[in-house]
């Protein structure tokens, strides 16, 4: 049966609906629902050029797919862009170096190329996002060119057993749970994440995600560590990680974003994690590297409209402390839609090694199309004119100066397509 044909039949069963409908053997509601159905199927046809050729869609999730006629091959393409103003307002003198002064200024903080989608049957997925930013930061340490972030490719057991192999998020803090950390958190970027985070390696992980628990556990390369070769005479790194989640609430699905909108389910998450790494990225002549070891506790609620959260690290070698050793952190989150679009929030975090222990910012979300189209305006406040950076760098992606600063503002435009 050709597209045409298909078609006159659907609208043949549509004008049938009506005249029985006339008749008075449904009511409203069942009405409602046949022509919702109808209108589905046939949007659907209307798509298919035939009946094994390619299907063509552009899903509100973002980007363009394309997908085999039985559904095994699809390939998914999608981009996120940040733009942001940064007024990172410092008192260092003329004679400091110059980035501890007062500036500002309009750049390109984050471009994300996505390409992911199933091969082979739909049980094999895969991710590859190479990612420009315009400044080093905690995950960048190559500004103004692109850089892989992720490449894996994860097959499905059944069961909730999943095996992934290739570049991907270490299970660790809160934020390691939401795709490239930043664009689907509520205040864009968390400082707890770039003071005890340690971001993406390669390596491999299983996971099992029942109704109600999720565990991730994996072995990886040397945490927090970017080098350029590797060979068995210098480079003898190993991690091991695992995170264990355990839920009351909604589908694991609906919190892939950690905002709460006002038609979210309510959903409590408890998380605990633990890492242990070897801190032997150049042996055996270059200067100890960061061991990443130690463990977080996290918890988070939505409900309807309200997020809060808190989070605690007891960790080895943390980012943003100044030298390496172990420090002890928390963080705390609060955000509230005060309309369907409108999302205020605060977060303060807490890092007792740091020459600046406490930084804080605040700020709110309007949220054109969800996280698709996102403007983000707020205000980091550190407390103490210290070094903020430790033995990572953590200024570039917070919007601020190195030392020496009173307060930043940024406003920021996000889009997803």
């Amino acid at each position: 049966m050709d597209v045409q044909q298909e078609l006159a039949a659907l609208r043949a069963e549509v004008a049938e609906v009506r005249r029985m409908q006339d008749e008075g053997w449904m009511d409203e509601v069942r009405a409602q629902e046949v022509r919702a159905i109808v209108t589905d199927v046939l949007a659907d046809s209307s798509t298919r050029t035939n009946e094994v050729g390619p299907i063509w869609r552009s899903p509100y999730g973002g980007g363009q797919r394309i997908m085999s006629g039985d559904g095994n091959w699809t390939f998914l393409t999608a981009v996120t862009e940040q733009v942001k103003f940064v007024y990172a307002n410092a008192y260092g003198g003329d004679s400091d170096p110059t980035d501890q002064q007062t500036a500002w200024g309009m750049e390109q903080r984050r471009l994300n190329l996505i390409m992911s989608g199933t091969a082979i049957d739909p049980s094999i997925s895969y991710l590859f996002m190479i990612q420009y930013d315009s400044q080093p930061d905690r995950w960048a340490d190559k500004p103004n060119t692109f850089s892989p972030v992720y490449a894996w490719v994860q097959k499905d057991f059944g069961d909730g057993w999943t095996v992934m192999v290739g570049n991907q998020n270490i299970p660790w803090d809160l934020q390691s749970s939401f795709l490239e950390g930043c664009s689907l958190t509520v205040g864009d970027y968390s400082i707890f994440d770039y003071r005890f985070g340690v971001g993406r390696e390669a390596g491999v992980s299983t996971q099992y995600q029942g109704q109600d628990l999720r565990v991730r556990g994996g072995v990886f390369s040397q945490l927090g560590q970017q080098y350029d070769s590797w060979d068995s005479d210098e480079t003898l790194s190993a991690a091991v990680t695992g995170r264990a989640e355990w839920k009351w609430g909604s589908a694991w699905d609906a919190l892939e974003v950690e905002s709460s909108f006002t038609d979210s389910e309510p959903s409590v998450v408890l998380g605990m994690s633990g890492a242990w790494s070897n801190g032997r990225a150049q042996n055996p002549s270059s200067p100890p590297t960061p061991s990443a070891q130690g463990m977080t506790a996290d918890v988070i609620a939505r409900i309807s409209g309200l997020n809060l959260e808190a989070q605690v690290a007891y960790m080895r070698d943390a980012a943003g402390a100044p030298e390496l050793g172990w420090s002890t952190g928390t963080q705390f989150q609060a955000a509230l839609f005060l309309t369907d679009k409108l999302e205020t929030f605060v977060q303060a975090c807490w890092l007792d090694t740091s020459d600046v222990p406490w930084i804080a910012q605040a700020g709110f979300n309007y949220y054109f199309a969800r996280s698709r189209l996102k403007f983000t305006t707020k205000v980091f406040v550190p407390f103490g004119g210290g070094n903020i950076n430790g033995i990572g760098q953590l200024s570039g992606g917070l919007g601020m100066q190195s030392a020496s600063n009173n307060a930043s503002f940024v406003a920021q435009i996000q889009m997803m397509w």
